[in-house]
């Protein structure tokens, strides 16, 4: 775990991703979808209700699926194996998805830590 972090915003979401994914001022995150890449990891965060449920991959190698409380939500992660690249993902049912693809290489701990990260409760309007 030698190099720094960043915190990041998408919409109503913080979370917090290895500096070299962090998005330069060039790159700023405009809108509730962001795509981030860097150091054998690809991110894509969907900051919407109708982000992506993670529900249509059961059949995919490597297939896992689990829950687990980050922050004060319930998120469903899901993680599997194709053409090398591994993807872990996590659900925030109608607040986010986030997606991480690896290469091979890349650690799926970091993956894991970046999901972790999540917090969907970051100045949302209180509806």
């Amino acid at each position: 775990m030698g190099q720094p972090w960043s915190s990041l915003r998408v919409a109503g979401v913080a979370l917090d991703v290895p500096e070299q994914l962090a998005p330069s001022q060039e790159r700023a995150i405009e809108g509730g979808a962001a795509v981030l890449e860097g150091a054998g990891i690809r991110l894509t965060v969907d900051a919407s209700p109708f982000a992506d449920p993670l529900t249509r991959y059961t059949a995919k190698p490597g297939y896992e699926h689990w829950q687990e409380n980050v922050g004060s939500a319930t998120a469903d992660f899901v993680s599997f194996e194709e053409e090398g690249i591994r993807t872990v993902a996590a659900n925030f049912p109608g607040r986010a998805t986030a997606v991480v693809h690896l290469s091979p290489g890349a650690e799926r701990d970091t993956a894991l830590q970046i999901l972790r990260s999540i917090r969907t409760d970051q100045g949302e309007s209180n509806d």
